[in-house]
């Protein structure tokens, strides 16, 4: 038992020295790396379970790296999207966390559409889910009360 210890020891003193090495060499790599969830749309008995983030394909490109979560409750008609972002900055790091509340609009074998109105600033925010294709997509909606460009992304995800 002795020896086990005098090995744990080590491997955790040499696993320090090692990333403190590796730090004073070229310290941005270690501290900035962020890796999304892997991109899943999972259908389950009472719903969908959604994972990913979001990536700007027209619009507005909100800063940082973010990460989403999507649940859909068949029975209740809704959507919620857990939303978090990791702003980077000079002087260190800032985490956004955000949730938006979607009613659907139209759920079938292969689509759904779920809308959260004022969701953003009064503008609504419109949520598209392809079961076929595995895939998502939002858009930023402006209108009556909201200012704005229309922005649209799709969900992605890094792999496993």
């Amino acid at each position: 038992m002795r020896y086990l210890n005098y090995a744990v020891v080590s491997l955790a003193s040499a696993l320090v020295a090692t990333y403190a090495v590796l730090w004073f060499i070229h310290p941005t790599p270690l501290e900035n790396t962020v890796t999304l969830p892997p991109l899943s749309v999972l259908e389950q008995p009472d719903g969908l379970l959604l994972w990913g983030g979001w990536r700007t394909v027209a619009g507005y490109e909100p800063p940082g790296t973010n990460a989403v979560e999507i649940r859909c409750v068949r029975t209740q008609n809704t959507c919620t999207e857990a939303y978090a972002s990791l702003l980077q900055h000079d002087t260190g790091l800032d985490l956004v966390a955000e949730v938006f509340s979607y009613e659907v609009i139209s759920w079938s074998e292969t689509q759904l559409e779920a809308v959260a109105k004022g969701a953003m600033a009064g503008c609504d925010r419109a949520l598209y889910i392809d079961l076929v294709g595995q895939g998502a997509t939002m858009k930023w909606l402006p209108g009556e009360d909201c200012e704005g460009d229309m922005t649209a992304a799709v969900l992605v995800g890094d792999p496993v």
